[in-house]
């Protein structure tokens, strides 16, 4: 025979279970008011705008939430903005996530593809440039993108220091983006450039994309391959909405491989893929910046 509290202890066991499925069926289905996206301007500001414009409102379209776009300044900014939920997903450099993930919880869900999965740092002077190589920079100036950049400053300090200069040997310029580092190079202001490439030949790199007058740099420096940049989310954005995060990712990436033209989203979305990621493809610039003391500032 079953017992009165036997068959009560049962029933209260089931209804405890339907309301625990429930609930994680109902965490599952939250859907947030809107989605705020963040990003700063890598290389042309203005396009980058106009494409995160466009991308917003297809994106609006396919999840059928609110979705804004939300330009950083610069990628101190950006990670602030994370830190203080100004913003649920954001474009980050590599170099920018690794202190985004300590400071803003930022957790990694896919990476950008130009040419391949990794990208490099070239430091590049004009054709005609007595400078032959990085030691040669010494007492010249030279324009970086910002200090939170890896192709634009990171890397290209750890090949500096290695060479035996620091940076108060050289004139040091921060332009904001590569575009306009590029443009700085073609005007005189500076004497070299620190830049990104997509391919390790520098066929596409950031002077090839920028400058208005084709082949007229040269490259002394090329970088080992860096992981490109990640798109992430907030950690407490994705455990309340782990369904609308996922949507995210998968939209982000049946838009770029449905769009005809790939150069549409390209300055945000990069030109051939957007590939899942995890936080420990990103190991090698973490011991880039632990290993030389290099400073991420928040």
């Amino acid at each position: 025979m079953i017992s009165f509290s036997r068959m009560f202890g049962n029933a209260v066991f089931c209804v405890l279970a339907t309301m625990a499925v429930c609930s994680v069926t109902q965490a599952a289905d939250k859907t947030p008011a809107q989605l705020t996206i963040g990003m700063i301007p890598g290389g042309d500001p203005k396009k980058e705008a106009e494409q995160g414009m466009a991308l917003a409102r297809e994106l609006q379209t396919r999840l059928r939430i609110p979705v804004t776009m939300y330009i950083s300044k610069n990628y101190t900014g950006l990670v602030d903005a994370m830190k203080s939920k100004k913003v649920d997903f954001a474009f980050f450099s590599s170099s920018t996530f690794v202190l985004a993930e300590k400071q803003a919880q930022a957790k990694v869900l896919l990476k950008k593809v130009w040419q391949e999965p990794y990208y490099y740092s070239a430091i590049i002077v004009p054709a005609k440039s007595k400078i032959k190589n990085v030691k040669d920079l010494k007492g010249n100036r030279i324009a970086f993108v910002d200090e939170q950049s890896s192709s634009g400053y990171l890397y290209p300090k750890v090949e500096i220091r290695k060479q035996g200069l620091e940076e108060k040997d050289l004139k040091v310029q921060f332009t904001g983006n590569h575009q306009a580092s590029i443009k700085a190079l073609e005007s005189n202001e500076v004497d070299a450039a620190a830049v990104f490439s997509d391919d390790e030949q520098g066929k596409q790199g950031a002077w090839i994309k920028f400058a208005d007058t084709k082949n007229k740099f040269r490259v002394i420096w090329m970088s080992q391959p860096i992981p490109n940049d990640p798109f992430c989310v907030r950690q407490d954005f994705y455990d309340e909405y782990p369904k609308v995060t996922h949507d995210m990712m998968f939209a982000l990436i049946e838009i770029l491989e449905q769009t005809a033209d790939k150069n549409t989203y390209s300055e945000i979305l990069g030109s051939r893929d957007l590939m899942p990621a995890t936080s420990k493809q990103y190991d090698p610039v973490r011991e880039m910046v632990k290993a030389l003391n290099i400073e991420l500032k928040p």
